[in-house]
């Protein structure tokens, strides 16, 4: 059975398959740091790749995407390819300009249109200056630069990639980041600015997200005619350490029409895994999620106050990717630190339906003695459920 089998037989709740090993991906200091503090190395990194950026724990759809996957960390825990993310470009496709540019940083505005500084070196987060909607005027002229020639938001050499894709052994995923209906207007109109909005003029929001759900309809309807992803991930980000950012009732005006529509479409086309990838505390956000038919959530974390067996309880058939918390790599953690984090991660295992990994990619305050023992560890619960049946 590979990775793919196994990813279907573990999401459908099969008994007696393994799950799959393997971690979402690492910061670039990360592998940087494993590799100083002994990680052996099977595939030297690129000598431009930027300390700023990440590498992923899954294999490439795309062979000429710019995406740099790891080799050293799989090689040397036995991991298997996480969920690879179908390339996907929900921008209207603008030319990148740049505003500003010195030695230490650079202002642009991205194919999206918003304004964006980074730091050209070392780990820092992007910082959105500006937004390209901030009104219906703005709005109405925005969408005039979609247009429907979907050819151009395709990887290139599609036929022969398409055909190969359906011979894959590993699982793929459509959407992310910023596919959701929060997540997309919230990226067009800024995270204050939207919620304002939300009170002074709801029915710009309902039309940004009517545009969005038409244009991902017909989008992905074109890549549907020759490729079948394994799962759909919905990008929300939609709650805090404290809780959802919107209540209930919003989310009802909101959300739920095009959550319900977008999930009957995806279902049309055979696809059973729809999964809402959303930090903070989500425990109240479950269940409405699973009422409108997701099937499953990530990450789960447990700094945020979420308790991943409750959820288990809650909802034993829900799916679950991630939800070990990461903060056991660092060097002031134990042995016996990471043994107790991993009791919870092996209750969670019983239930099924679950791969454990670290939520999001691996910070570089992790170290290699304890990123190798947590994994070594995890395998060999892994293995012993896969024995055992149990």
């Amino acid at each position: 059975m590979n990775t793919r089998e196994r990813f279907h037989a573990v999401m459908n709740f099969e008994a007696d398959v393994p799950t799959i090993k393997s971690e979402y991906g690492y910061w670039t200091t990360t592998v940087k740091r494993f590799i100083r503090e002994g990680m052996p190395v099977i595939e030297e990194l690129p000598k431009d790749i930027s300390d700023n950026g990440v590498i992923s724990g899954a294999k490439k759809v795309d062979p000429e995407s710019s995406i740099v996957v790891d080799s050293n960390v799989r090689n040397a825990c036995g991991l298997d390819y996480y969920i690879s993310k179908f390339p996907l470009n929900f921008s209207p496709l603008l030319q990148e300009i740049t505003i500003e540019e010195n030695e230490e940083f650079r202002t642009f505005v991205n194919e999206f249109g918003i304004t964006v500084k980074i730091r050209k070196s070392g780990t820092a987060v992007p910082f959105d200056l500006d937004f390209p909607v901030k009104n219906r005027r703005d709005f109405d002229a925005y969408k005039e630069r979609y247009d429907t020639d979907f050819s151009k938001r395709l990887p290139s050499g599609w036929n022969q990639l398409s055909a190969r894709l359906k011979e894959r052994d590993f699982s793929v995923r459509l959407g992310g980041f910023p596919y959701g209906f929060l997540g997309f207007p919230r990226h067009l109109i800024g995270t204050t600015p939207l919620f304002y909005m939300m009170y002074d003029d709801p029915g710009l929001i309902k039309d940004i997200n009517e545009f969005f759900l038409g244009f991902t309809m017909e989008y992905w309807s074109v890549i549907f005619r020759d490729f079948i992803p394994d799962c759909v991930l919905i990008w929300e980000d939609m709650a805090s350490r404290t809780g959802s950012m919107i209540s209930e009732k919003m989310f009802e005006e909101f959300m739920t029409p095009y959550y319900i529509r977008i999930i009957d479409f995806i279902r049309q086309y055979g696809i059973r895994h729809i999964f809402v990838d959303s930090d903070g505390y989500i425990e109240n956000l479950i269940p409405i999620w699973y009422r409108l038919g997701v099937t499953g959530v990530f990450p789960i974390e447990i700094q945020a106050g979420n308790d991943l067996n409750r959820i288990r309880r809650n909802f034993p058939k829900l799916q679950i990717l991630g939800g070990v918390d990461k903060r056991v790599f660092t060097a002031d953690k134990t042995k016996q630190d990471i043994d107790l984090e991993l009791e919870r991660i092996e209750k969670a295992l019983k239930g099924g339906g679950y791969i454990p990994h670290a939520d999001h990619h691996v910070p570089d305050d992790s170290c290699w003695e304890n990123f190798r023992y947590y994994r070594t560890r995890l395998n060999q619960i892994i293995d012993l459920y896969a024995k055992t049946g149990a």
